[in-house]
């Protein structure tokens, strides 16, 4: 019986020591402001989102910690090719994270869009900084997410990926990404799909990053009050999308 009790206790307690994996984007208006950008309107923890107006518009968001770094910086146009990550990642595990998108259906052909950049980055054991980004672009016939990673020091870019938004159930485009640290590979999910390794990194990732940017111009009456999001999900209870058995959660936790 006592054996019993201390296990129920030992899983009570371990239960109650699990905390969320969470990424805040708390860097404020008076910030951004120093950048020319501004914060995202509407901004809850890791979620980002706006709705389209006439005027040309810039948002960004990152974190506190990541933009103190920018804004004490002696470079600060470049600080984020150096910037430590706020994340500190496990040095031997496959590690994932999400981007959830909320795309607004633009009608109008001089119209743009872009979601750049979106950077998940951070410094290796080797010193310098590799960075995986994902872009989104709608201008005419152009509707796609790219993505490519850049080693920093060596301004290096792996293979341009591209991917078309898809019709799906939920009316939202979700991209997964999953670090191999054992074997320095990145893998990608779209909607549901797990497309494989298909990038390289030299050295191990010791910190992770993210930042999140928009952009919009030549806005028409038709295509006004249209809701684009983003959402970063960095949490295992959170995260939906396939990845190879035994990954975890940037915190360590397993899927």
């Amino acid at each position: 019986m006592k054996k019993l009790t201390l296990g129920i206790l030992t899983g009570l307690m371990s239960v109650s020591g699990w905390s969320a994996c969470t990424y805040n984007f708390d860097a404020t208006q008076q910030d951004l402001q120093k950048f020319n950008t501004e914060a995202f309107p509407i901004i809850s923890n890791a979620k980002v989102s706006y709705n389209t107006t006439l005027q040309d518009k810039v948002f960004m968001a990152l974190s506190k910690n990541l933009y103190n770094q920018v804004a004490n910086s002696s470079d600060p146009g470049n600080a984020l090719l150096y910037a430590n990550g706020d994340k500190i990642i496990s040095s031997n595990a496959i590690q994932a994270f999400e981007l959830k998108f909320k795309l607004p259906n633009i009608t109008t052909s001089e119209t743009m869009l872009n979601a750049f950049p979106i950077l998940a980055s951070g410094k290796m054991e080797n010193g310098d900084n590799f960075a995986v980004m994902i872009n989104y672009q709608k201008l005419g016939p152009v509707n796609s997410f790219y993505i490519t990673t850049r080693n920093m020091a060596e301004n290096e870019f792996g293979t341009l990926i591209q991917l078309q938004p898809q019709n799906t159930l939920d009316s939202y485009q979700n991209i997964g990404i999953y670090l191999n640290q054992n074997t320095r590979q990145i893998g990608i999910t779209f909607n549901g799909v797990n497309k494989g390794y298909e990038f390289s990194y030299p050295s191990k990732l010791k910190n992770m990053y993210f930042t999140i940017a928009s952009n919009y111009s030549g806005m028409a009456n038709a295509d006004i009050n249209k809701e684009f999001s983003v959402e970063l999900i960095t949490d295992s209870t959170k995260l939906t999308q396939t990845y190879p058995t035994g990954t975890k959660d940037i915190c360590g936790n397993t899927i």
